[in-house]
C-alpha cells in the first residue's frame, strides 16, 4: 500500500504480492491436508463453497464501486476498457488480459486499471482450481500405495513448482512485460508456501534459537525485497526468491514458536490489520487510481495518494463488517449448495453487467471517407482534383477544423482500433519476438519492389503505401516491429532490447537477398547506444546505425526513402477530443518536429541516393498540429496517426513518393 501510494522509500513494495502468494499457498494447503488426514479425501464442492463465501462478497462490492466511480470520474475513452477489466476480474482471468495488454503496442497509452490489483487474486484462484485436484490424486495414491501424505504431496507440488520456476526465469528474461502477470510464472511462489505447510510436522521440532534465527533471516530477506529491489529489477525470476523464501522462513519459524519477532507479529494491532488485510488490499488500489486519474489527470501529488490510502482503511472496515463477514457467516450459506450458488450468482451477475455496459456504450457510426472530401483533402487547394503536385502546400480553411461532434472519424472512444491492416494479418511483430514477419501489399505481381522497414511509425503508413503501390503496379514488402526502428544500433528499451537487434539482423539478411528497388524507412527512435566499451548514448549512434543498414543496399541501387516521424502530441489526442467535442481546436498544439526525424535526416545526408519524404505540413499546417482535420481524428494512441488520417493523405503521399522515386523506378500513372 505504501508503494502504491508513491512513497519513495519502498521501491520494491510490489514484492508484497509475492509474500501474499506464499502465505496463501501455506494456509490453503494446511486446510486441505488437515481434511485429507481426517477424511481421506478432498470435498471439492465444499472447498470451493468456502472460497466463494470468503472471497467473493468483498471482491464483488469493490468491483461494483469501482465500475460506478470509474464511470463518474474517468474519461469516456476509458470506459470500454475498464468494463472489460471488471468482467475479467469477476471471472478471475484478468491477469491474462493484463499480460496480453502489456505486450500490445496499441495499449501504450493505457494507464493502470482501477482493478489491476485483481490480477493476483486471479492467480490465486487459478491455483485453487488446480491444487485441490492434484491433492485429491495424492490422497488416492496415499490410500492405495500406503505412502506418507506429506512427502507425496511435496512430490505433487514439485511437479507444479519446478517447471513454473524454470519458466519464470526464462520468461522474465525474454518476455518481461507479460511475465509479471501470467499464472505460469507465479505458481512456484504458491508452491513454496504449500511445501512449508507439508512440513508442518517437522518445523515444531526446531529448537527456539533455530526457529528465531529462521524468522529473523526471513524478515531480513523480505525487507530486502521491499527496500533493495526497484521497479527496474526483472520480476519475477531469481530476484523474487528474496520475499518468497523470506516469507517461507518466517512461516516455518513461526510454526516452531518464533521468538520475539513473531510475538510482535502476533500483537493485537497486527492481528487487527491482518484480519482486515484482504479488504484493505481490495479497496486501496482503486481509490489511489481514481484519485490519480480522475481529478489530477494522472499526476496526483503524494498527499492525494496518501489520503486515498487512508480512506481505504474505513472503507475496508465497513465492507468487512457490513458485507464480508455477514455473508461469510450467514446460516443460509453454511450449506455447500447455497454457497456455490452464491459464488455463481455474484460472478455471473458482475461479469454480465460489465459486458452489458460494454455493449450499451454508444458507438458512433463511422463516416464513409470515400464520399465527399475528408481529412487532409480539405486542406488541398482543390479538394476535388484527382491528383496534386509534390510541392502542394496546405490551404488553411477554418471550416476544416470545425468538426461536427457526431461525425468525427474514427470516434474518440474507438480511435485506438483505427490501425493498419498489418495487425489483423499478424504482420507487425511484438516486442518479444526476434523473428521478422514478411507481409506483401500493393500489386502482388509487381515488378518494382518497395520494401518498408521500421517500427510502428513505418507501419502506420502502410494503408496509403498499399494503395499507392497497387495503382502503380509496385509490390510492397513490409517488415515492422514494435518500438524497433531498423537501425544497426542497440536501442535503450529493455537494456538494449536484444530482440530488436536480432530482428534487425534478420531483416538485413532478407533485404540483402530481396534487393528491393526502393526502401522506405521510418521510426520514432531518437537516440541509441554506440555499443562497445564507450557506451556512448545519443543521436549520433542512431544515425550511424541507420547508415550501416542503408549504405549496402544503396550501393547496390536501392533508392532509400526516409519518411519523417510525426510530431508527438503533449496529451492523448483522442481523450482530449472526447472531452472537447464542441471545440476540438482546444486540443491543437504548437508544431514540433517528430522525435525520430533528426536521426533520419542525419542518415540521409550520409548515404548517397537517399532522400526524405515529409508529410507533416498537412498534419501541422501553419505551425499548429491539429487534433481533427476535415472531420478526421488525426491521432490514435501515443504519437501514432489514425489509419483514417493516413488514407485521407493519399493524394499528397502519392505525389511526394512519385517525386522521390523519379528517375529511379518506372514512372506510372496512379489513377487506376
Amino acid at each position: 500500500m505504501a508503494y502504491h501510494a508513491g512513497l519513495p522509500f519502498v521501491p520494491g513494495g510490489f514484492s508484497g504480492v509475492d509474500v501474499f502468494f506464499v502465505l496463501s499457498g501455506f494456509l490453503i494447503t494446511g486446510q486441505l491436508l488437515k481434511e485429507v488426514r481426517s477424511t481421506g479425501t478432498v470435498d471439492l464442492p465444499a472447498f470451493y463453497g468456502r472460497r466463494f463465501k470468503r472471497l467473493l462478497p468483498a471482491a464483488t462490492l469493490v468491483l461494483a464501486f469501482t465500475a460506478v466511480a470509474s464511470w463518474l470520474l474517468l474519461p469516456s475513452t476509458r470506459w470500454r476498457e475498464m468494463w472489460g477489466d471488471v468482467a475479467a476480474s469477476a471471472l478471475y482471468v484478468v491477469n491474462w488480459r493484463l499480460a496480453d495488454r502489456s505486450t500490445d503496442y496499441l495499449a501504450e497509452d493505457s494507464q493502470p486499471s482501477p482493478v489491476q490489483h485483481y490480477w493476483s487474486l486471479a492467480v490465486e484462484e487459478q491455483f485453487y482450481l488446480l491444487w485441490p485436484l492434484v491433492l485429491l490424486g495424492v490422497a488416492m495414491v496415499v490410500r492405495r500405495q500406503r505412502t506418507r501424505l506429506g512427502p507425496t504431496a511435496v512430490g505433487g507440488l514439485l511437479l507444479i513448482g519446478l517447471p513454473s520456476f524454470a519458466w519464470s526465469l526464462w520468461a522474465t528474461a525474454h518476455t518481461p512485460e507479460s511475465a509479471y502477470f501470467v499464472t505460469t510464472t507465479r505458481l512456484w511462489e504458491l508452491v513454496v508456501g504449500a511445501v512449508v505447510a507439508c512440513g508442518a510436522g517437522f518445523w515444531p521440532r526446531l529448537r527456539r534459537p533455530a526457529a528465531s534465527g529462521l524468522v529473523l533471516l526471513g524478515v531480513v530477506l523480505v525487507l530486502a525485497g521491499f527496500f533493495l529491489v526497484t521497479p527496474a529489477t526483472p520480476w519475477p525470476g531469481s530476484a523474487a526468491l528474496l520475499p518468497t523464501l523470506g516469507t517461507a522462513m518466517v512461516v516455518a519459524g513461526g510454526v516452531s514458536g518464533g521468538g520475539v519477532l513473531l510475538a510482535g507479529l502476533r500483537s493485537a494491532p497486527m492481528v487487527w490489520v491482518g484480519g482486515l488485510s484482504y479488504s484493505l488490499y481490495l479497496w486501496h488500489w482503486p481509490l489511489v487510481v481514481l484519485v490519480d486519474q480522475g481529478p489530477f489527470d494522472g499526476d496526483a501529488p503524494l498527499w492525494a495518494t496518501l489520503l486515498a490510502v487512508l480512506v481505504a482503511v474505513p472503507a475496508a472496515w465497513a465492507g468487512h463488517r457490513l458485507v464480508e463477514n455477514p455473508v461469510r457467516f450467514a446460516p443460509a450459506f453454511k450449506r455447500t449448495r447455497n454457497a456455490l450458488l452464491l459464488g455463481a450468482g455474484l460472478t455471473g451477475v458482475t461479469a454480465a453487467a460489465a459486458l452489458v455496459a460494454i455493449g450499451s456504450q454508444r458507438t458512433e457510426p463511422a463516416v464513409d471517407l470515400t464520399v465527399g472530401h475528408h481529412g487532409a483533402e480539405q486542406l488541398l487547394p482543390d479538394p476535388g482534383a484527382g491528383s496534386v503536385p509534390a510541392d502542394v502546400e496546405p490551404v488553411v480553411r477554418p471550416e476544416a477544423f470545425a468538426a461536427d461532434p457526431a461525425s468525427i472519424t474514427p470516434a474518440p472512444t474507438t480511435a485506438v482500433e483505427d490501425v493498419p491492416p498489418t495487425h489483423a494479418r499478424g504482420c507487425h511483430v511484438t516486442q518479444e519476438s526476434p523473428d521478422p514477419v514478411e507481409c506483401r501489399f500493393g500489386d502482388p505481381e509487381g515488378d518494382v519492389v518497395v520494401a518498408v522497414a521500421g517500427d510502428s511509425k513505418a507501419d502506420q503508413w502502410l494503408p496509403a503505401l498499399d494503395d499507392w503501390a497497387r495503382r502503380r503496379g509496385y509490390l510492397v514488402v513490409s517488415y515492422t516491429k514494435s518500438s524497433c526502428t531498423w537501425a544497426d544500433a542497440p536501442l535503450t528499451q529493455h537494456k538494449g532490447y536484444a530482440s530488436c537487434m536480432a530482428w534487425g539482423a534478420g531483416v538485413r539478411e532478407r533485404l540483402t537477398a530481396l534487393e528491393p528497388d526502393v526502401l522506405v524507412v521510418s521510426g520514432g527512435a531518437h537516440v541509441a547506444f554506440a555499443g562497445g566499451e564507450t557506451r556512448e548514448y545519443g543521436v549520433e549512434p542512431l544515425v550511424a546505425g541507420y547508415e550501416r543498414n542503408w549504405r549496402p543496399l544503396a550501393e547496390r541501387g536501392t533508392r532509400v526513402v526516409a519518411l519523417l516521424d510525426v510530431p508527438v502530441p503533449p496529451t492523448k489526442v483522442y481523450e482530449c477530443v472526447a472531452e472537447h467535442r464542441q471545440d476540438v481546436t482546444a486540443c491543437d498544439w504548437p508544431a514540433a518536429e517528430g522525435k525520430g526525424s533528426p536521426p533520419l535526416r542525419g542518415a540521409v545526408d550520409r548515404v548517397e541516393d537517399a532522400t526524405v519524404v515529409d508529410l507533416n505540413d498537412f498534419l501541422c499546417p501553419e505551425g499548429t498540429c491539429r487534433a481533427v482535420v476535415g472531420g478526421v481524428l488525426t491521432y490514435r494512441q501515443g504519437a501514432h496517426v489514425t489509419a483514417s488520417w493516413v488514407r485521407s493523405m493519399q493524394k499528397v503521399l502519392d505525389a511526394r513518393f512519385d517525386a522521390a522515386l523519379e528517375g529511379h523506378v518506372p514512372a506510372r500513372g496512379g489513377e487506376g
